[in-house]
């Protein structure tokens, strides 16, 4: 081989190696659609410190977290997990409880993904897939798998404080954010995306916004039990509620009931730091023997530093 065949293939190798860099490319990992029945809501942490940023140096993250929580409604909803590039799944655990975890994590010691699948792919990529449905994984180990093929369930197995598939990618075993690149990259560098399709930053989100006749806690709406209903003439009260993620410190957030007549109830409260999640309700009981004819509303309203962030409303009408 003379010195041009051998230049030659060396630059073409080095092509190929680039190429092979340059197409590893991620799909979605959970068969949903986005912003109605799941939702980005937490990223990984660009931080090296105590604070945390996301990558764009927003707040959609928390110290030390080190991939992308993807999150279906409630503890009643679920979504199919697929493999995100193709690849061979190298290993899986099934069989443990879901169960929303709260501050008992030593109850999960070295099982924190819960149920879960490891991936290899090509040019040293490998995801992980964890906190899915128990008894939901369909994939073995050494088994050849297609991007974009069932692998099981989301659930909330192992530390997991709401239902979701946690996605973590790395590379070389060095964990990176599929929006950014690496990990020890500041926030807002370059983009550095493995999406096959671009996916839209999600900062605060609304995930449930409705009304029910008794007011309720939390948890009602982490089990499912409160679930968006079409006011009823006959209820005693109307109740509005809204379910919110990803709040920022000094979010001033206003919910209102507004009826026919008479002044609106207001709810208002002013957060003094980062909130994953929040749930306010705002409403009125009956005064009267019947409720007064016509149009009734309930808005949302979360502003910061005087701006509106975030504005949601909902209408019903007495006849």
């Amino acid at each position: 081989m003379n010195y041009f065949q051998s230049a030659l293939t060396i630059a073409f190798l080095l092509s190929a190696t680039e190429n092979a860099r340059a197409e590893f490319k991620l799909t979605f990992p959970v068969a949903c659609e986005r912003g109605t029945d799941c939702w980005v809501q937490q990223l990984p942490d660009h931080d090296p410190s105590k604070d945390a940023t996301d990558f764009t140096c927003g707040s959609v993250t928390y110290d030390g977290h080190d991939g992308t929580d993807i999150r279906v409604r409630d503890t009643s909803s679920t979504a199919d997990v697929i493999a995100a590039a193709d690849g061979i799944v190298k290993a899986m655990r099934d069989g443990m409880a879901d169960q929303l975890i709260g501050e008992n994590l030593k109850s999960v010691a070295n099982r924190e993904c819960g149920n879960g699948v490891v991936i290899s792919h090509a040019d040293s990529y490998e995801t992980q897939y964890c906190h899915m449905k128990k008894g939901s994984i369909s994939v073995k180990p050494k088994q050849k798998i297609k991007a974009g093929t069932k692998i099981g369930l989301v659930g909330y197995s192992g530390a997991a404080a709401f239902p979701h598939l946690h996605l973590t990618v790395r590379k070389n075993g060095e964990k990176i954010d599929p929006f950014a690149g690496p990990l020890t990259d500041d926030c807002l560098s370059a983009d550095q995306s493995l999406w096959t399709t671009p996916i839209a930053y999600e900062d605060t989100s609304v995930i449930s916004f409705g009304f029910t006749e008794k007011p309720f806690e939390l948890t009602a709406l982490e089990t499912g039990e409160i679930k968006p209903t079409e006011p009823r003439e006959n209820w005693n009260s109307f109740v509005g509620y809204a379910w919110i993620i990803n709040l920022k410190k000094d979010d001033v957030v206003m919910l209102s009931f507004k009826t026919p007549s008479g002044a609106p109830t207001i709810n208002t409260i002013k957060l003094d730091r980062n909130k994953a999640q929040y749930m306010l309700i705002a409403g009125k009981k009956k005064s009267t023997k019947s409720w007064p004819k016509g149009d009734y509303e309930m808005r949302l309203e979360i502003k910061n530093a005087d701006a509106t962030r975030l504005a949601k409303s909902a209408k019903f009408e007495i006849k």
